[in-house]
Parts: structure tokens; C-alpha cells; sequence
């Protein structure tokens, strides 16, 4: 009869352990046949603090390994200084011996590195409405960067340094939107982080990243460049047209932006910049603050350079049209609010759709690290993810797709007029003079084509 209500028992038991995941241990190995003398035995939901032991207690029990008085103040200090991230995103920092029930992230928690962050099931998932918008607009993005990459590449005369540039921006753009469409379709597949599915699919992320880093790196640069055609334009011509920079060197200048991307991505990895409040801001602020703060500064002085030289353009008109004694035919006011209107919106684009798209998650993380703020990473990451799509397709947009160069281009390589006009022929009708003028200020007319 005691067999019977025994084995009844461990049947029980085996019921609970499979609703909950769980396995029983095997009775022919010699593990489970070593009974836990120094600690109590306690419940397999129970967390051991400083990790479950090797040793076996009865079945549905476990054997927690000893932890003192300091053992606890120390995770007790961790949880307070060091895990604020995890508890952020509904998590539990505890040694991975422990039973979780959704999945075990590592570098959001401090301590030794068997302490991990386990997040529960459904923590990070995409909702449908985001996932149908981020196709959509992953479809558009394919479009447009294949595109300026496509005809840069085919037609020669786009060969120059700003153009180069755009085109690296767009690949990638376009490699940045297909990784994160990749993590977003295994997210909404199986809600849970990637290395939830498959710690391997890490390396996903990491791409992401580096990725990202590009863009913010590109456009920095890209800025740099309109920056120095605007402000010291004889100085950009001389070094950008006359032979001194070839094509080769701003391939190997964007390889090493490329490179550089990589190095600061990875930096997520060994930073500990997830646990330290101080390593969080400081790497949130040298990868991404500082360089868009720098791109917006300069877009500015941009916008303020034009806005003056359009004055002194104006100003000459008026006085020639006041020469010769037709001021009414005079319409330099309109064009300079014209001109300067089509600069500043122009520009408020460019500055919106990069600090939408990057500052915010960043802003977003430090504070997680610094101090809990339950809910609010996971509530905004689809968002800006969303935000990311969006300014891949402005990108290119602004760049390059709307220059009378790049058009004529289409037209020349994709439209009608391909059999007609080819790309030998367009020199034909220039003298070097305005060769000579269209080559100094394709600078300035590739970020302000309406201008």
C-alpha cells in the first residue's frame, strides 16, 4: 500500500514538473542519489541567491548552494545599483542555474557573469499594426537606396566625392532596415528577445548596430562636406576637382567610417555600459549624441551661410535694378524669402527625421540604467524602430533623389530617353566654363536640390 501511494506521488509530481517545463531527475545517476546536507532543500520555483547546487534533494525540490550575510548584501547591492535595467523591462537578475520561465539575457545584470537577466515570456513582441507598417516601408526603402546605389554606380559622372558618400549612406540604409526587419519578423514570431530563440542570432543584432552607426557616421560626414563647399567653397574645389582626391581614396575613406561603425558598435559588448549608470551615458553621448549635436550645428551654419549669401545677392540685384531705373521689375524680396524658405524647411528635415530616429532610444537607455523605469523601454522600441524606417527612406530622399543630376540620370539610364541621350553625349553641349560652375557647386546642389 506505501508502494502504491509512492508512486501515486511521484506521478503527481512528474504532472506538475511537465505543466511547468520541468524535468525529473534521473534516479540511476549518482547525482541524484546525493542528499543536500548543508542547505535546506526548497521549492524549484524557489531563486537560490547564490545558485543551485549540484547536490539533489526530493523530487520538485532543489538544493540551493550557501550564501551568507555577505553573499546576500552583495546581491542586494547589485540589485540596487546594478540591475536597474533588467527590473526596467520586467526581468529578475539571479544566477542562470536558477529555473526561469521565458529566457536568460546576459550584460543587464551586475555581478559574475552566470548572473543573468531572466525576462519573462512576451516581454519584447511586435504587434501586428507595427509589423504590416514595417514591411511596407521596408519595401520602399529597397526601392530608393537599391536605386541611388544602382545608377551612382552606373553613371560615371555621379562619381564624385559627395555623391560616393550618399551612395555608402544608402547601403546603409539599406542593410540597417533588412536586419531590423529580421529581428522585428523572429520577434513577432516567437515574442521573446532573439537570444531567447537562439543565442546565435545575437550576431543579428550586432549588425543592426553597426549598421546604425553607419548612418549616424555617413550623415556626419556627408555634413562635413556641404559644410566645407558652403563655408570655404574655392578651398572644397581645389581639393575635390582638381584630381587630388580620387575615387579611390573616397572608397578607402568609406571603408574606414565602415570600420570605425564596426569598432563602436561592438563596444556594447564589453562596455558594461547595460549595468553602469556612468558607462551608459558616456557611451550613449560619444556614439550617438555628440555626432548628430555636431550635424545639427552644422546644418545650421549652413542654413545661415545660405540665408546671408542670399542677402548680398539680393542686395546686389536691388542696386542694379536701382541703376537701371526699373525697380519695379524687381522681384529680389520674394526670391530671397523664397530661397531662404525652401533652405530652412529643407534642413528641418534633416535635423527632425536623424534625431527622431536615434536620440530618443538613446536618451531612452540611460535612463533605464540610471533608474528603473518599468515598461518604458519595451513601450517605445517598436515605435523607434518605426522612426528608423521612416528616416532611411528621408535619406536618400534628400540627398539625392530629388538632384537635377540624379534625375537626369533616371531619365538617362531608366527612362525613354536611353537610346537618345547617353551619358558620353552630355558634355557635348557645355563649354569647360560651366562644366568647370557645375562641378564647384554640386556640393551645395546635391542637400539643396530645390534651391
Amino acid at each position: 500500500m506505501k508502494e502504491d501511494l509512492r508512486a501515486f506521488t511521484t506521478l503527481l509530481w512528474a504532472a506538475q514538473f511537465s505543466v511547468l517545463g520541468l524535468q525529473l531527475p534521473d534516479p540511476n545517476s549518482t547525482e541524484s542519489n546525493t542528499t543536500c546536507s548543508t542547505q535546506p532543500c526548497v521549492l524549484r520555483s524557489s531563486i537560490c541567491i547564490a545558485g543551485v547546487s549540484s547536490l539533489q534533494c526530493g523530487v520538485g525540490l532543489q538544493c540551493c548552494m550557501e550564501c551568507n550575510n555577505t553573499c546576500q548584501a552583495t546581491d542586494s547591492w547589485f540589485r540596487s545599483h546594478r540591475d536597474n535595467f533588467c527590473v526596467g523591462i520586467g526581468g529578475s537578475c539571479q544566477q542562470e542555474s536558477n529555473y526561469c520561465a521565458g529566457s536568460y539575457e546576459a550584460g543587464m545584470c551586475g555581478g559574475p557573469a552566470p548572473r543573468k537577466c531572466c525576462t519573462p515570456k512576451g516581454t519584447f513582441s511586435v504587434p501586428l499594426p507595427h509589423f504590416v507598417v514595417q514591411t511596407i516601408l521596408l519595401v520602399v526603402i529597397i526601392l530608393t537606396n537599391s536605386l541611388v546605389i544602382m545608377v551612382t554606380i552606373l553613371d560615371k559622372e555621379l562619381h564624385t566625392v559627395p555623391n560616393i558618400g550618399i551612395s555608402s549612406l544608402a547601403l546603409a540604409d539599406l542593410l540597417l532596415a533588412i536586419a531590423w526587419f529580421i529581428i522585428q519578423l523572429l520577434v513577432f514570431r516567437h515574442s521573446t528577445s532573439l537570444t531567447g530563440i537562439d543565442r546565435n542570432l545575437r550576431h543579428i543584432q550586432d549588425l543592426a548596430f553597426v549598421f546604425e552607426m553607419s548612418v549616424i557616421l555617413h550623415i556626419l560626414c556627408i555634413t562635413i562636406d556641404r559644410y566645407i563647399a558652403m563655408v570655404h567653397p574655392l578651398y572644397h574645389y581645389k581639393v575635390f576637382n582638381y584630381n587630388t582626391f580620387s575615387t579611390w581614396k573616397v572608397v578607402a575613406l568609406c571603408v574606414s567610417v565602415w570600420a570605425a561603425a564596426a569598432f563602436l558598435a561592438y563596444t556594447r559588448r564589453f562596455s558594461r555600459e547595460w549595468t553602469y549608470c556612468y558607462m551608459s551615458v558616456v557611451m550613449n553621448m560619444m556614439r550617438t549624441i555628440l555626432p548628430l549635436m555636431m550635424t545639427a550645428m552644422l546644418n545650421i551654419i549652413i542654413f545661415i551661410t545660405i540665408r546671408n549669401k542670399t542677402l548680398r545677392r539680393v542686395t546686389m540685384e536691388a542696386q542694379v535694378s536701382t541703376t537701371l531705373d526699373n525697380p519695379s521689375n524687381n522681384p529680389s524680396k520674394h526670391n530671397m524669402f523664397s530661397r531662404n524658405w525652401k533652405a530652412f524647411k529643407t534642413i528641418s528635415l534633416i535635423l527632425i527625421s536623424i534625431m527622431l530616429s536615434y536620440v530618443p532610444l538613446s536618451l531612452i537607455t540611460m535612463v533605464s540604467v540610471c533608474g528603473a523605469m518599468p515598461g518604458l523601454y519595451e513601450r517605445m522600441s517598436n515605435y523607434i524602430v518605426l522612426l528608423k524606417f521612416l528616416n532611411s527612406i528621408t535619406n536618400p530622399t534628400i540627398y539625392m533623389l530629388t538632384t537635377r543630376q540624379f534625375k537626369q540620370s533616371v531619365k538617362t539610364y531608366l527612362g525613354q530617353d536611353r537610346l537618345s541621350l547617353q551619358p558620353a553625349d552630355r558634355n557635348t553641349n557645355h563649354d569647360s566654363e560651366e562644366v568647370g560652375q557645375r562641378q564647384i557647386s554640386l556640393s551645395s546642389a546635391s542637400l539643396f536640390p530645390s534651391l
